[in-house]
């Protein structure tokens, strides 16, 4: 899991650079959980439903800001 994070990491901190600060991304988390539209966090075109992710995931989103 940390090598993903740090891969992921580093494409994200080369991307930013392509960025103002105010757009980059700061921090961010990985889920273990496949989201499709069957758990409703997906739209049937694959839309993200932010309610959904919020409800589900929120304490990681929570602890971003925290």
């Amino acid at each position: 899991v940390r090598e993903v994070r740090n891969l992921i990491g580093g494409v994200v901190d080369a991307v930013n650079g392509d960025f103002a600060r105010v757009e980059q991304i700061k921090d961010f988390r990985l889920i273990d959980v496949l989201l499709t539209a069957e758990d409703e966090e997906l739209t049937a075109t694959m839309k993200l439903r932010r309610s959904f992710v919020e409800k589900n995931h929120g304490a990681l989103v929570d602890e971003m800001y925290a």
